[in-house]
């Protein structure tokens, strides 16, 4: 079932990005990016202590489009894998599994560029969209969580066409509710008050290729 979960996702998102290339070849302003950084996350409070999920390395790609001057449209993923373990009230700490999170995201950049042939200048972004937690476990389920992301970095042309997109993001609110976060065929491994919140950040750097001139 979790795999065809992810499956499924990830067709949705690679549909969408293609669909929104073939809209946006209207536009003169269309750029494909890659990247690849560091994610770092908070401790959550749940019913048996604490739940750390490792800082770890992170990945992703995605596609913008112009709408106006300055102002993109885009929809991105970031993925990353990384341990987990529960630091249990009477001090004893317990290993659980690792994890895949994906960040599935739609919105907006706005560039503080002042004219198209200006080659270095900040942005500002804002998406919103879901979280998928996968635990490379089989036997627990996922867990889906909407989500939202803001942050802001700098782009630097290399050539007309080709640039580095440097970038500091913030990925929250990922509210959990409920008896349990994660459950399989043993029962729940950590059960999670209402409305613990886990919060994300990761700052990257990667590659753009402008489309058209």
């Amino acid at each position: 079932m979790k795999s065809v979960v992810y499956k499924n996702s990830s067709l949705y998102f690679i549909t969408l990005s293609t669909l929104l290339l073939f809209y946006s070849n209207t536009f003169a302003q269309t750029e494909i990016f890659g990247f690849g950084g560091y994610e770092v996350a908070s401790d959550v409070q749940v019913t048996q202590g604490q739940l750390n999920i490792y800082s770890n390395p992170n990945y992703g790609a995605g596609i913008a489009f112009e709408v106006e001057r300055g102002v993109k449209a885009e929809v991105f993923w970031i993925g990353q894998q990384t341990p987990m373990e529960l630091k249990r009230y009477n001090g004893l700490t317990e290993p659980l599994f690792d994890v895949g999170i994906h960040y599935f995201q739609a919105g907006a950049v706005y560039e503080f560029r002042q004219t198209r042939a200006q080659k270095a200048f900040p942005f500002t972004s804002f998406s919103l969209g879901a979280t998928l937690f996968s635990p490379v476990d089989s036997d627990f389920n996922e867990e889906w969580r909407f989500s939202i992301t803001f942050g802001g970095g700098g782009k630097f042309y290399l050539s007309d066409n080709v640039g580095l997109r440097l970038q500091a993001r913030m990925l929250l609110p990922l509210n959990f509710s409920g008896a349990g976060m994660w459950c399989g065929t043993g029962g729940c491994s950590v059960g999670v008050g209402s409305w613990a919140t886990l919060l994300q950040a990761d700052f990257t750097g990667g590659i753009f290729i402008k489309l058209g001139r």
